[in-house]
């Protein structure tokens, strides 16, 4: 069942021509992007050279990966050559992990002298997508007994709304956020058990009773920071 909903949900109806910007933007299984339009960005790419260009484009929350616009079609990056990418209103992605997640620099900094950052990749809650699908399967089958008890589908309108899965596409997206740190050139998730690795070894019991006093949360952006402002940045 493991990724079946995100590959049904995700399944693209793609048009640019999308209704104007909304701050409150979340991803849908219709528009499953990061951002509510294409928004022309400097995208710097390179795996043997390292150029850059300007180009309309948008970052898939399913499959992480760099969309742009060429000639008014939709096409899908390289996986792998993209550097960065650097959008008007200042967000500024870079890929991340062994599998080069493209994560939203939350904060950049210096720290021995080598650029420092907090990074934040927000992609789809896997576990809550499927949960999601079970739910609405379990549903059209209680409505698909029910009609059938009560004589066909004729006498009940509301089966086709239930069956074609067009209202549950547009909801959005279920999302969650992981955090990776980069400290002297190493870019690593933001776990406990690297963050304890990477800070003053005189400092890990008190990083212990900061992350239970502090309440921190390893999927909350406020939460990260703190740890970043206490341990790394002091």
């Amino acid at each position: 069942m493991k990724r079946l909903f995100l590959l049904f949900i995700l399944g693209l109806s793609l048009c640019i021509s999308v209704a104007q910007n909304n701050e409150d933007w979340t991803p849908t299984g219709v528009w499953p992007f990061i951002n509510r339009n294409f928004r022309t960005a400097t995208v710097y790419v390179g795996i043997f050279h390292r150029s850059k260009t300007v180009v309309p484009c948008n970052i898939h929350v399913g499959n992480q990966t760099l969309w742009y616009s060429q000639n008014d079609t939709l096409m899908e990056a390289i996986p792998g050559s993209v550097l960065r990418v650097e959008f008007p209103n200042g967000d500024t992605y870079m890929p991340v992990g062994s599998e080069q997640h493209f994560g939203r620099i939350v904060r950049e900094d210096s720290i021995g002298g080598k650029v420092a950052r907090v990074i934040c990749v927000s992609s789809v809650n896997q576990k809550e997508l499927d949960q999601r699908y079970l739910d609405y399967i379990n549903k059209t089958q209680n409505i698909l007994q029910g009609t059938l008890v009560l004589g066909g589908a004729a006498m009940n309108p509301d089966i086709a709304a239930a069956d074609d899965g067009t209202d549950m596409e547009k909801q959005p997206l279920p999302m969650v956020d992981e955090f990776y740190f980069q400290v002297n050139g190493e870019v690593f998730p933001a776990t406990a058990k690297n963050i304890l690795s990477h800070i003053d070894p005189r400092r890990k019991q008190e990083y212990r009773n900061f992350t239970r006093s502090a309440e921190i949360i390893s999927t909350n952006e406020s939460s990260m920071l703190k740890v970043w402002n206490e341990f790394f940045l002091k």
